[in-house]
């Protein structure tokens, strides 16, 4: 046997400095031990570190030793071991389906994920981490001794009653699952012999390595492990000398203008490639956005998740629409996938069709091509989703032609992203895993089981052909690699330093005694990673003090630092305020704009454009000139506004229905069983109805005695949801166009006009408390003036049906004389917009609280509120004005 030879390494020598240093105590054991160098083997903890070591031992020009990286030297000496079925494969995705079949398996959970589903979910998620975990600590293990340890994991999980006892068969389960893999892919190194080992260990121990130079080392193979971490109990008290620079910053968007800052000042510097530490992704996403905008060249070998490139939600999108339960939202979204890029006009005539934003509009073949088109792929989703039931396998080869046929014909071309998709989903290959691919899954499951492929799989943009300027790189990946600048935003108590979660199912008692790593070794090989980083000269460690409201201390592993500095008898490090790259701009304040549009003024207009008119021209430039409106939601809860649409319809309904000698009864029936027909017509008769409903019994009690009490006073009602459009008096080519709820007539031939409401009482008073101010009934009572006998007598009131206490009507004092100031009025403005005037921003009262055209204005960034132009069309409302 012979003994693992140890040596340390400087830990504060930086990484130009490190690996040379690394090279000569190399080159120097392998003389004193006499072994042939070509035969002997490297070992670096990652990758990114073998072109690193290679360069620094081929410096001298002499044999060069193998430099490879466990995994990259276990692959190289030959494929894996075919595994047996349903043992863990190391793939989270494949394995969650696995999980859930151990778990159909155990008596008395069968029904578990119907009974919770939430629970069940999350106990595969804990099965399967717990179950990787096992496994990589048993591939430490030498392949003699790991039966032994298996037993001794098995003994730690024995069953407990009481609380925990669920956990405790979880764990159980995972430990007798891990248990399967009959070996390790690490297995083949133990048999492997080199002339010599030698283990870089950087950002602490690896467990195989460890048990690799174990077994080396009484096999009587020559075996080095070089230490670059620090030696003391605490890492920080050997560094207490460097001195990184400590920024802080106020808020999050000041740390990301400070980290994008830090990073171009480095480049112009020339102090290059810069490494910025994706601590906080978030924040990381907001800098590399920074600093591309600036042309900054930036690689990043983080990478995201893959289902937020666009082939991965495009092809979600299409697949989530194919469900049967799926509305509009979704079919939208598939269709919209479909599409990609190039435009549709035959969608948006589509989607303006469903959204029943263009009802007034005339359609024409447009909407039919829509249809037509719509009707086709909506055939081909059916076909993809029928049978509901199928194998994972048939699933694979029906996504993988619905994708083809319907997705367009370059989305998969020229997209490296779209490629990973592809890989990660197997849809080339149609197979997941031969004792996987015969499972039956609905639907619903499969879309789910992809969308975890593709949110546990990685998308890493492959590197430009040109050197990049700031590589985004993981903490554990920057370890002795030299970079001209590292940036580490995020430095703050939330962000860096609380650990890494162990496995829910493995207790830290049993992570001890297994020799996993328990909260005290996930530590200190955290702390150990930060601390490499302290050997950059050009070091810039970037804090915010507060995350919102809530006040936010620096990371403890830097008040760590500080206390070592004060232990050696150092002045404390400076923590300073990080200073913005400030560009200063000359003031250009915002003023209301006057929109001019003589030659686009509208042929008709409603009594909503009237009254958005003389609320504010601006606003009725957005809404009627401009022809913008608010994007309805497709598959929202119903609202106030659904509730009075069903009573507008069931009340026309019922008053056409109308049969002389009904009784009151009859009536109160017929009444509630109209507004449920229009309700389910309308496709509203959900849960989300039910006040709806539940009140339908008493507001027909309501209406109809308002009604016994409406006909004694000699109403009666006339017609309902009448379309009226009529030239406007003195305004040649513009018609005025309206639909009036309700018309009644009284006995001698007065009429009025109703309008139905849903919203308060005490609201519509207010309506019509300045006469002239009201919009609505003068507009509807201008329409019949026009179009009939303007001396007959004639009056206007809006009905509130909401009121509990009962049906109010409140009536328009004068509406004639209303109507007559609203007609004079919008002619003068009417002139007025046609010669060129100004529609001008009001930015006054409550209309702009709720106005939708207020971000066009920019009412919010004007340098003068109050500002107006005497010439700008300012609305006439006669004296009321």
């Amino acid at each position: 046997m012979t003994p693992v030879d140890f040596q340390p390494l400087n830990a504060a020598s930086a990484p130009d400095e490190f690996w040379p240093e690394l090279a000569a105590a190399v080159r120097h054991w392998f003389a004193r031990q006499g072994v042939p160098i070509r035969d002997a083997v490297v070992v670096v903890p990652f990758a990114e570190l073998l072109p690193l070591c290679r360069r620094a031992l081929a410096a001298d020009g002499h044999w060069m030793p193998r430099v490879e990286t466990l995994r990259s030297l276990a692959a190289s000496l030959g494929p894996p071991t075919a595994g047996v079925a349903e043992m863990p494969s190391g793939d989270r995705a494949i394995d969650r389906l696995l999980a859930e079949r151990w778990l159909m398996s155990m008596p008395g959970l069968k029904d578990w994920r119907r009974r919770d589903p939430r629970a069940y979910e999350q106990a595969t998620v804990d099965i399967v981490e717990a179950t990787h975990a096992l496994m990589r600590a048993a591939a430490a293990q030498e392949p003699s001794q790991r039966t032994t340890w298996w037993l001794a994991a098995a003994e730690l999980m024995q069953g407990q009653d009481g609380p925990g006892a669920l956990e405790s068969a979880l764990a159980r389960l995972a430990v007798q699952w891990a248990g399967m893999v009959p070996e390790a892919s690490s297995d083949r190194l133990f048999s492997w012999t080199p002339s010599a080992w030698v283990v870089l260990e950087a950002g602490g121990a690896d467990p195989v390595a460890d048990a690799i130079l174990s077994a080396a080392s009484q096999d009587d193979v020559p075996c080095l492990r070089l230490q670059a971490d620090a030696m003391a109990t605490d890492p920080f008290d050997e560094l207490a000398g460097v001195q990184p620079s400590l920024w802080s910053v106020d808020s999050v968007e000041d740390e990301a203008w400070a980290a994008a800052a830090a990073a171009i000042g480095a480049v112009e510097q020339g102090r290059t490639p810069v490494a910025l530490i994706a601590q906080d992704r978030q924040l990381v996403r907001r800098v590399r956005a920074l600093l591309e905008r600036q042309g900054v060249m930036v690689t990043d070998e983080s990478g995201w998740a893959l289902s937020t490139t666009r082939a991965a939600s495009h092809l979600i999108a299409l697949l989530k629409a194919t469900r049967p339960g799926a509305g509009p939202d979704a079919w939208l979204d598939g269709l919209k996938a479909c599409v990609g890029s190039d435009s549709a006009p035959w969608l948006d005539e589509l989607e303006r069709q469903w959204r029943r934003a263009g009802a007034e509009a005339e359609h024409g073949p447009q909407l039919a091509m829509a249809m037509s088109r719509w009707a086709g792929v909506r055939t081909r989703w059916q076909s993809f989703a029928s049978p509901s039931r199928q194998a994972l396998k048939d699933w694979l080869a029906s996504a993988a032609a619905l994708a083809a046929e319907l997705l367009p014909p370059d989305f998969w071309d020229g997209d490296p992203a779209a490629a990973r998709v592809r890989e990660a989903l197997r849809l080339d290959l149609g197979s997941v895993r031969g004792d996987v691919d015969a499972w039956p899954m609905r639907l619903d499951d499969f879309i789910d089981w992809a969308q975890q492929v593709l949110e546990q799989g990685t998308y890493i943009a492959p590197p430009g052909p040109h050197a990049e300027d700031v590589v985004i790189t993981p903490l554990a990946r920057a370890i002795l690699r030299p970079f001209g600048t590292v940036v580490l935003p995020g430095a703050d108590e939330r962000q860096l330093g609380p650990l890494p979660a162990a496995p829910a199912l493995l207790p830290e008692a049993a992570l001890r005694a297994l020799g996993m790593d328990d909260r005290a070794q996930r530590h200190r090989r955290a702390t150990l990673a930060f601390t490499q980083l302290l050997r950059h000269p050009h070091l810039i460690v970037l804090r915010r003090r507060s995350e919102g409201s809530e006040p936010l201390g620096c990371s403890p592993w830097v008040d760590r630092l500080q206390a070592a500095r004060s232990d050696r008898g150092l002045p404390p490090l400076p923590e300073v305020q990080a200073a913005g790259r400030v560009r200063l701009a000359p003031a250009r304040p915002v003023n209301p704009p006057e929109a001019r549009a003589a030659d686009g003024l509208p042929a008709k207009v409603s009594a909503s454009a009237v009254e958005a008119l003389r609320a504010c021209p601006y606003r009725f430039f957005a809404r009627s000139v401009l022809r913008l409106s608010e994007v309805d939601e497709l598959e929202a809860d119903p609202g106030k506004r659904d509730f009075g649409s069903l009573l507008h319809e069931a009340l026309h309904r019922f008053h056409e229905a109308s049969e002389e000698g009904e009784s009151r009864e009859d009536q109160a029936r017929r009444l509630v069983e109209t507004a449920q027909d229009a309700a389910r017509q309308a496709r509203l008769d959900g849960p989300a109805m039910l006040p709806f409903a539940a009140g339908l019994a008493d507001f027909a009690e309501r209406y109809l005695r308002w009604l016994d009490e409406r006909e004694a006073e000699g109403w009666r009602y006339e017609a309902g949801e009448v379309d009226v459009t009529v030239d406007a008096e003195g305004i040649d080519g513009l018609q005025l166009r309206g639909r009036i709820d309700r018309i009644d007539r009284l006995r001698g031939g007065s009429r009025q006009v109703l309008d139905y409401k849903t919203g308060g009482l005490a609201g519509l008073q207010d309506k019509v408390r300045f006469p002239l101010e009201d919009t609505q009934l003068a507009f509807y009572a201008a329409q019949l003036m026009l179009a009939g006998d303007a001396s007959a007598e004639l009056s206007a009131a809006y009905l509130a049906l909401d009121d509990r206490g009962g049906i109010e009507s409140v009536p328009h004092p004068d509406v004639r004389t209303s109507a007559v100031e609203l007609l004079r009025g919008l002619a003068r403005d009417w002139h007025r917009l046609r010669d060129g005037h100004p529609m001008l921003a009001l930015g006054e009262g409550l209309v702009c609280e709720t106005c939708e055209a207020r971000g066009l204005c920019r009412r919010d960034h004007w340098a003068d509120p109050s500002t107006s132009s005497t010439e700008a069309c300012e609305p006439g409302r006669g004296d009321a004005r």
